[in-house]
């Protein structure tokens, strides 16, 4: 059961096809442009003054997909001498698309890519006096931002869209409740902690988490794993990142490898 968002989900259903697994859509969460004129005032605000800023961090590909056109609008050439740093590394990718290479990005020695394993990048130790800049959704986690203000750092975010949960994932999730008891199979991917919170409020919504709580979930961090316990989850598969190649490698550890699948390269 695949809850990322669309596009997203499109890539990784056809890894799982050749892998031998079937996959389901069922969309835990939407983004949208920020719609209030003080939140995108904001916005161009800190486009404006980008070039005062020494170090920018993009938290993922969507943050990259929306910074970027905003700043396309105003910066046809960026400004020199700012350090660009990536959670994880298809955020690393997605800015390699638009030509702009990392200082560095957030992968630990086991395969994690998370905001913890970026504070540990070099380049982010010695920050006292800096300005860094955070492209960012409304409402994500403020530990990176907090951590880098200890070190000293003037850090301020770039918040560029809504998380919403979809207007069908009720309706989706009712039916996948009424499939379970005949699929035993079925594993609940997970890829972010936001789709976690959502799966949860539409499942207390339809009185089906006790239900829902028998599946399996795939989660990519250590962090969300704990969330998912927390939250009753009776078995909780933690990959090395939200990657697909890392998420499809917790996926074969744990249920084996499907008759006649192709191994992961």
């Amino acid at each position: 059961m695949i809850t990322r968002l669309q596009a997203q989900a499109d890539v990784w259903a056809a890894e799982l096809q050749a892998l031998g697994f079937s996959s389901r859509r069922l969309p835990l969460l939407e983004l949208r442009p920020v719609q209030g004129e003080t939140q995108q005032r904001a916005i161009k605000n800190h486009i404006l003054d980008f070039d005062l800023y020494q170090k920018v961090i993009f938290v993922s590909q969507n943050a990259v997909e929306y910074g970027m056109a905003w700043l396309d609008d105003y910066w046809p050439q960026l400004p020199i001498g700012i350090d660009y740093f990536a959670v994880g590394a298809t955020t690393a990718k997605k800015l390699a698309s638009y030509g702009i290479a990392v200082t560095d990005l957030a992968v630990s020695e086991q395969g994690g890519m998370t905001s913890e394993d970026l504070l540990r990048a070099p380049q982010l130790q010695a920050v006292n006096g800096d300005k860094i800049l955070i492209f960012r959704g409304m409402g994500g986690r403020g530990h990176l931002a907090e951590a880098l203000r200890e070190r000293g750092a003037w850090v301020e975010y770039c918040e560029l869209y809504e998380r919403l949960i979809p207007a069908d994932a009720s309706a989706d999730l009712q039916q996948l409740v009424a499939d379970v008891g005949a699929n035993h199979s079925a594993i609940l991917a997970l890829h972010s902690g936001e789709s976690l919170q959502n799966l949860l409020t539409l499942a207390a919504e339809a009185n089906a988490l006790t239900q829902l709580q028998t599946l399996p979930v795939l989660v990519p961090s250590a962090r969300i794993a704990q969330a998912a316990s927390a939250a009753g989850f009776h078995t909780v598969i933690t990959a090395e990142n939200a990657t697909d190649h890392a998420m499809s490698a917790a996926l074969l550890n744990y249920c084996g490898v499907p008759d006649g699948a192709k191994p992961l390269p």
